[in-house]
């Protein structure tokens, strides 16, 4: 084993200097937080923006004809009367003149657009000449006005990917603002809504409700750490030093430009968690050295010796297990990941150096009594009670083994049935008031899913192309009716113009194009060589799920082999529910590949690290029987796999295998000293299993307050890692100390028959020996 008494000795003669590091250090992450950019359910947060999938979506698609709309609600008595027409056309006009508007469109532009090509002026006519327009113009208002009582403004922006948050929210604030410029009516409610509102308002909600969510973590953990820790000295201790590792981490957020969203949010309870059992096991083991009458110096160097190398072991295995994440295609599994391997990192350095210092400074001038000591030979009544639990289960291995081995098999299977959440707006407060008014919207003017077909040829307005368009089109709507509720291109606008026919000559469509809004160019055409099919599939994503969506996509690519583009044109599909198809895909098959290289990543670190098989299995076997109990818990909690529950697995082999090692470090300390396994086991469960209980249950207290969050991937997040860290707990004191004992013994047996082996021999040569000189 390494010594570190040099490092010991270090930082109980270097107190000053750690202290003005760690201020030092903190500031330079405060400076650093403040650069954290909050990130929402955007596509980016989903789809690797190295992936081809991504590249043909954000190259092809969004850079040409991308645009996030927001939607202006209309609804009263008659929404195409003439004064509300032309609140609509003053709002209209306002918002085209804002900077990073894109397009409006709405149904007054309509009437106006038709009143300026038979007038020559541009304004909302008589009511008479707007019913006549409006029935000229039916099938192009489906869109933007279903009956009189409802029409729709789409008010276009571009996308995450070219506007920055705050960029976004400014139009949106002005959008509100010109609402209320435009004096609408009395008696019609107007509202906006969209994505971009609906995402903003996400955002906001995800702000306020984190920093309440982490002030009742701390509250939660404080009541652990005064239930389970109050047999040391300053129980409390762990927490303050665990937030400055936090601190820190959020400062290298910052410094690496790692986005805050609601799965890398995730993280932070995770690491304080994680950082506070860091920080039990070396006040638990200082108390424990002091108690037994050393010097605060002595017990300041023998803690370190013996505590900060395995504790460093069992970050290196928890980082094993959260490098995983790391091969995830999720960018906001990444995120996660990345988060949790530096915060874990943060918080080890912040327990080695802070910890020990304020400890060693606190016992030096504050010296305890001595009838004070703390820990005692019989140590904490919740000692006692692991070590009288571990005894019970070493007698009843055969038992206690078989039980966990069902269990585990049966929640392999059980996991295989466990559902994915496929409708993201599914991971937010139902009674979020911009969700509701995004509902309503929908529920008016059908569903907003849509597939786009990309068409690239040398001129895609040539009359062949745009035949074929028209052709795909509708046999789109015809094959496809119970799924395609509507397919829109620049043929639909051309026909629209030319009285429902499309022409043949290319001069003509020309004109007619050049005659067109830009709003509507612009959202199907680029130029002439790439134009967009509109293929709304209504709720699709909602309504068919993962596998269904997958199938429905298939069809569609199936649909466009049968009807092969002319010869020069090149067709691709993509869209939203593409790539959120394939994100869903990744997270049903990449969950169990995590798991996997996990748990090699683990066991090939312990084999290095130990040079030993049984020391780099007893970590992990138990593991695989969390992750199989955790199968049944998901099962018949009636829970869903989101990109948070995703991580279980790794989740489940960071936090359960440090509980393991940790464990392992001491019962092997402790047969070195007593050299009988039965005797060093008793001795480890009952001098470390309080350390073990008080961190175990202050992380559960701290992930509770997951629960009371109003997202419910988080919330859910929360109820899993509760019950994983409880499962991780009773396996370390059932099943690990049956497989460490069993795993000893046949070490043993092994040893005592080798050596038998070799008398044997010895007296065999001996033998031969003997008989040979006798002759």
């Amino acid at each position: 084993m390494i010594n570190l008494e040099r490092l010991a000795a270090w930082i109980t003669k270097n107190p000053a200097i750690i202290i003005a590091m760690a201020v030092l250090l903190t500031l330079v992450s405060v400076h650093y937080a403040q650069h954290v950019e909050s990130q929402g359910m955007t596509t980016e947060s989903f789809v690797s923006k190295d992936s081809a999938l991504y590249q043909l979506y954000d190259h092809l698609y969004l850079e040409n004809f991308g645009a996030d709309g927001n939607i202006v609600l209309i609804e009263g008595d008659d929404v195409a009367s003439a004064e509300v027409l032309s609140a609509s056309l003053r709002l209209s006009d306002h918002m085209k003149q804002v900077e990073h508007v894109v397009g409006v469109q709405s149904l007054a532009d309509i009437v106006a657009d038709a009143e300026y090509q038979s007038s020559g002026t541009r304004k909302i006519p008589s009511q008479e000449r707007i019913d006549e327009i409006l029935t000229d113009s039916s099938t192009a208002l489906q869109a933007f006005m279903p009956d009189r009582s409802h029409s729709r403004m789409i008010v276009s922006m571009p996308t995450t990917a070219i506007l920055t948050e705050s960029q976004r929210r400014e139009l949106l604030q002005e959008l509100n603002n010109a609402v209320d410029f435009a004096k609408f009516p009395a008696g019609y409610a107007v509202t906006v809504t969209g994505d971009p509102s609906f995402q903003a308002a996400i955002v906001d909600m995800m702000n306020s409700s984190n920093s309440s969510i982490l002030a009742l973590c701390g509250v939660l953990m404080i009541v652990a750490l005064l239930v389970f820790f109050r047999h040391v000295r300053w129980p409390l201790l762990p927490l303050p030093v665990v937030l400055l590792g936090i601190i820190w981490t959020f400062g290298a957020m910052g410094f690496f430009h790692i986005p805050m969203s609601m799965v890398s949010f995730a993280a932070f309870p995770i690491m304080i968690g994680i950082g506070i059992d860091y920080a039990i096991q070396f006040h638990n083991r200082i108390d424990e050295e002091l108690g037994r009458g050393e010097s605060i110096l002595k017990a300041a160097i023998n803690t370190i010796n013996h505590v900060a190398l395995p504790v460093a072991v069992a970050l290196t295995v928890t980082e094993a297990g959260f490098v995983s994440l790391l091969s995830s295609s999720v960018p906001s599994i990444n995120d996660f990941g990345k988060v949790c391997i530096i915060g874990l990192i943060m918080c080890y350095l912040s327990t080695l150096f802070v910890n020990v210092t304020i400890l060693y400074l606190s016992e030096k001038r504050l010296p305890r009594e001595e009838n004070a000591k703390g820990h005692s030979d019989s140590g904490s009544s919740i000692g006692s009670f692991i070590q009288k639990t571990a005894s019970i289960c070493v007698e009843r291995w055969k038992a206690v083994l078989a039980i966990a081995l069902v269990l585990a098999l049966a929640g392999n299977y059980a996991d295989t049935q466990v559902p994915i959440e496929t409708d993201t707006k599914n991971y937010i407060p139902q009674d979020l008031s911009p969700l509701i008014d995004l509902r309503h919207m929908k529920a008016i003017f059908g569903g907003t899913d849509s597939l786009k077909f990309l068409v690239q040829a040398d001129d895609v307005t040539d009359p062949e192309n745009l035949k074929w368009m028209d052709d795909f089109s509708n046999y789109l709507l015809s094959s496809r009716e119970d799924r395609t509720e509507s397919t829109t291109s620049i043929v639909t606008y051309i026909k629209a113009t030319n009285g429902g026919e499309l022409p043949d000559d290319r001069g003509k469509i020309r004109e007619i194009i050049a005659t067109l809004p830009s709003s509507v160019t612009d959202a199907y055409l680029s130029g002439h060589n790439l134009a967009v099919i509109d293929v709304n599939i209504g709720d699709a994503q909602t309504n068919l799920g993962t596998e269904g969506m997958r199938r429905l996509i298939e069809s569609y690519e199936k649909d466009l082999s049968w009807n092969s583009p002319p010869p020069g044109v090149s067709v691709r599909i993509t869209g939203q529910p593409v790539l959120m198809t394939t994100v869903m895909d990744a997270l049903t098959s990449g969950r169990v590949e995590m798991s996997l290289l996990g748990l090699v990543l683990i066991f090939v670190l312990l084999l290095m690290i130990y040079r030993d098989l049984i020391k780099a299995l007893l970590p992990v076997l138990p593991m695989l029987v969390v992750i199989g109990w955790m199968g049944l818990v998901m099962y018949y909690g009636g829970l869903k796999y989101t990109p948070l529950t995703a991580t279980l697995g790794a989740l489940v082999l960071g936090v359960g295998s440090e509980y393991a090692i940790l464990m392992m470090e001491r019962f092997y300390e402790e047969l070195k000293n007593v050299g009988d396994p039965y005797e060093a086991l008793g001795i480890t469960a009952n001098r470390i299993g309080s350390a073990l209980i008080a961190s175990g249950m202050t992380v559960v207290f701290g992930f509770a307050a997951l629960i009371a969050s109003p997202f419910n991937i988080i919330s859910n997040f929360g109820l899993v890692t509760v019950m994983s860290v409880i499962l991780a707990l009773i396996t370390t004191f059932t099943v690990f100390v049956v497989l460490a004992i069993r795993m000893e013994v046949q070490r043993e047996m092994v040893e005592n028959a080798k050596q038998e082996l070799k008398k044997a021999i010895a007296l065999m040569r001996d033998q031969l020996g003997r008989n040979t000189n006798g002759n």
